[in-house]
């Protein structure tokens, strides 16, 4: 055995003799009573009780996420920490924190009894105040045995922290410090120190350290700047050069004396060093979305993707803390340029902080892949009381599960659903429908999925066109175009109600939302709301606006949401993420056929010669425009665009005197609003993805034509002026037949009801007049209709372009 081993067993036969008779004070380790024989011997086997080092310690370090480039988009931390190998720490810190916390570093085999023996005298005599007895080796051993805690779960009161320790806790790390030197070389003892660590707040470890307070890597510290964080460890909250410059300094010339004295500088440099200041140049590292400047709310759905995954932990408390704890590093599908211009165009719609209450934001995907590839709004990350109206924590374009608001009323972006139900029924896109019927008081409608078979309605229901010449008979194609209220209910009225919503279930907008039972929204849920869900007062979110939409881009197919390409862990752990998943919801015959209607809205209403790629499209605009979209796609990216209120509220919008820029608006609709957006965006961004042709023609050989019109879409005479007003709103109360109870789709928004539902089968709903709103399509100077979409809840009546 060793003279250092031995010395170090005796020692600690030493303090746990002296703890058995009572006679050592565990703070100063400082000797009150004379050891009898008796105490020794019983502590003779003290060294070989004790339970050896962990050869295992999990070193928190920070876990990154970065876009599909490589460029960091944010850091999660509970320690900020960069581990880095000595031969990349500069040898004047190495020097420095020897100097200062144990100088005979390279002489000890672990504990240092010399050490210890001036450390009780100096604590004995009063002088100085307490001091410590620990070596490098043995604060080692300490920080990550403090590690393990924490991993297991130990509270913070239990730590073994300076002022926590124990005799034993001592006993404990002077055997463990011994174990350490036999196993590690001294360069790999200091490195691990420093690494380890405690600067300041959460910064850990020489690397961040550096970084934190000179913005440079540890490799390039000066004398006096390793002097600076060589004296920060003994009091981290007090020697912090931010808020304490002071103190600071002064603790670290003194640290400049112990390197003088220590000769491992000379009386020159230490005469220059010490005449300099500080020299700080502050870099603040934040930990999570708050510091993700450019894409916030990416970073919160890629926070959600990890805390809903059990590929991450079993819990979501196990999940969090791999992420704050695990250095994962996580590779995603953010493409930075199109992030970048989607945040230029939300805040030119609506700047940020506007006090009119309005929100903006922008999603994109692609198509063949899920790939997320952008999502903006107009807000910044976080909370603030100075200007609330710039901040939030809700992700406009995600549902709750994703930190989301849930979505807004997709107005007539429902239309579709009824168009492809009509399709897939073996209906001729050229068929006349009868638009002209403004009253369905008192129908019946099919719905299979329903009890009963049926729903029925018993009140009044008026559905409302905005211009007053649209009730007439016209081409389905030509209704969809226009975006005709009666011209879609007439539709419906020949199909079934849930071959509708089973459209939007496959489109998948309805994922994140839930029935008035809180159970997940499926297309049974959807249909018991009755038919007035075909003019699309149910909530949606961008995100499943993108992902439904995709698939009119994709022939059909549509694909998972995707967000990783590749994570692995500080261990070199690789984590499975999702592949591209895609599968068929439509068939291409049927989906080419819908095309020629929706490219033609985006080509001629939205696009309108801002840039060439074929596009295809539906706009969509709820009651008094509190909710404006257009969701749009080429070949290979679908982008929806939203501006409308941010919470949700359905009163006041951008059709009746919302203000933005301070100015009250009252003519706003999709086509002022979300539609230029969109449209700008698109422009500076499509060339990045797939945009060559999307079949679009007419592809129904067994379609029943026996209406069919000759009329085109394009040639709808000019409507008149507006009326002033449609009048009150309408109620419709509406049951399914045969039923003894049913779910209606509820609203994931905070948007307020003034309906009510009445009891067992029955829905009571009132609908809101509309207003017009303008378009200019090619060849033809006329107005297009704008119409009173009724929503299926309280004020939540629907109106698009």
């Amino acid at each position: 055995m060793s003279t250092s081993t031995s010395t170090v067993r005796r020692l600690i036969g030493f303090l746990l003799a002296s703890v058995l008779a009572g006679a050592l004070t565990a703070g100063t380790l400082v000797p009150l009573v004379v050891f009898t024989g008796t105490a020794t011997n019983m502590a003779s086997d003290a060294y070989a009780s004790i339970p050896s080092f962990p050869k295992t310690t999990s070193v928190p370090e920070s876990s990154v996420v970065y876009d599909r480039n490589g460029k960091v988009v944010a850091k999660f931390f509970a320690q900020d920490r960069k581990p880095v190998k000595l031969k990349n720490i500069s040898p004047w810190m190495q020097k420095a924190i020897v100097s200062v916390e144990d100088e005979r570093f390279y002489e000890h085999g672990g504990a240092d009894p010399r050490g210890i023996l001036r450390a009780a005298v100096a604590n004995l005599a009063g002088a100085g105040g307490q001091q410590g007895a620990s070596t490098l080796t043995q604060q080692y051993v300490n920080n990550r045995n403090i590690l393990n805690q924490i991993a297991d779960g130990v509270p913070a009161s239990e730590l073994t922290i300076s002022g926590n320790k124990s005799v034993a806790d001592k006993a404990r790390e002077i055997k463990w410090a011994n174990e350490i030197e036999q196993t590690m070389s001294k360069d790999e003892i200091l490195e691990g120190y420093l690494n380890l660590v405690l600067f300041s707040g959460t910064t850990y470890g020489v690397e961040a350290a550096a970084q934190r307070f000179f913005s440079i890597p540890a490799k390039k510290l000066s004398i006096e700047q390793s002097a600076m964080l060589a004296g920060m460890v003994q009091r981290p909250g007090y020697f912090n050069p931010l808020t304490n410059p002071e103190a600071t300094k002064q603790r670290r010339d003194a640290v400049l004396s112990r390197m003088l004295h220590n000769e491992v500088i000379t009386k020159e440099q230490y005469d220059k060093a010490v005449k300099k200041d500080l020299g700080l140049k502050p870099s603040d590292t934040k930990s999570g979305c708050t510091a993700a400047k450019e894409a916030p709310y990416f970073c919160t759905y890629v926070y959600w993707e990890i805390l809903k995954n059990p590929e991450f932990g079993k819990t979501q408390q196990d999940r969090e803390y791999l992420l704050l704890n695990g250095g994962l590093q996580i590779h995603t599908t953010l493409d930075m340029k199109l992030q970048k211009a989607a945040n230029k165009q939300v805040r030119e719609a609506v700047p940020e902080g506007d006090k009119g209450g309005l929100g903006s934001a922008i999603v994109s995907r692609d198509n063949k892949t899920g790939d997320i590839l952008a999502m903006a709004q107009n807000t910044r990350f976080g909370t603030s009381e100075k200007n609330p109206a710039a901040y939030t924590e809700y992700n406009f374009t995600t549902d709750r599960s994703h930190g989301g608001s849930g979505g807004f009323q997709g107005g007539s972006t429902a239309k579709p659903w009824t168009a492809m139900a009509w399709i897939e029924a073996g209906k001729s896109v050229k068929s006349t429908v009868n638009a002209s019927r403004r009253n369905y008081s008192g129908t019946s409608w099919d719905a299979s999925c329903l009890p009963g078979k049926r729903y029925k309605i018993f009140k009044e229901w008026d559905v409302g066109n905005a211009i007053a010449n649209q009730y007439k008979n016209m081409p389905m194609n030509k209704g969809l175009y226009w975006s005709i209220n009666s011209a879609t209910v007439a539709e419906a009225y020949q199909l079934d109600l849930c071959d509708i919503t089973s459209v939007a279930e496959r489109m998948g907008l309805l994922e994140g939302q839930i029935t008035t039972q809180g159970e997940p929204a499926d297309a049974k849920s959807l249909a018991s709301s009755g038919p007035s869900l075909v003019l699309g007062a149910q909530s949606v979110t961008p995100l499943a606006q993108a992902r439904g939409f995709g698939a009119f881009a994709n022939k059909g197919m549509i694909c998972n949401n995707r967000v990783f390409t590749k994570i692995k862990g500080a261990d070199g752990t690789k984590y499975k993420v999702p592949e591209p998943e895609c599968k068929r919801v439509f068939e291409e015959n049927d989906v080419s056929t819908l095309n020629s209607i929706l490219t033609k809205i985006a080509r001629e209403r939205v696009v309108m010669g801002r840039f060439s790629a074929p596009t295809g499209g539906k706009t969509g605009t709820n009651d008094n425009a509190t909710s404006t979209w257009f969701a749009g796609y080429t070949e290979g990216m679908t982008t929806v665009a939203w501006i409308g209120r941010k919470d949700g509220t359905t009163q006041l919008g951008l059709n009746n005197g919302i203000k933005l820029r301070g100015i009250p608006v009252r003519k706003g609709d999709s086509m002022t609003h979300a539609g230029p957006m969109w449209a700008k965006y698109m422009a500076q961004v499509y060339q990045n993805y797939d945009h060559g042709r999307i079949p679009n023609e007419v592809k129904q050989p067994h379609a029943s034509s026996s209406d069919d019109s000759d009329e085109e879409v394009d040639s709808m005479p000019a409507p008149s002026s507006p009326r002033p007003s449609l009048g009150s709103a309408q109620g419709e109360t509406a049951s399914v037949e045969s039923s003894s109870s049913s779910d209606s789709a509820q609203s994931s928004t905070t948007a307020s009801s003034s309906g009510s539902s009445s009891p067992a089968s029955s829905h009571s709903e009132s609908r809101g007049a509309s207003r017009s709103e303008s378009s200019n399509p090619p060849r033809r100077n006329e107005q297009p209709a704008r119409e009173n979409n009724n929503g299926n809840r309280g004020n939540s009546g629907q109106e698009d372009d």
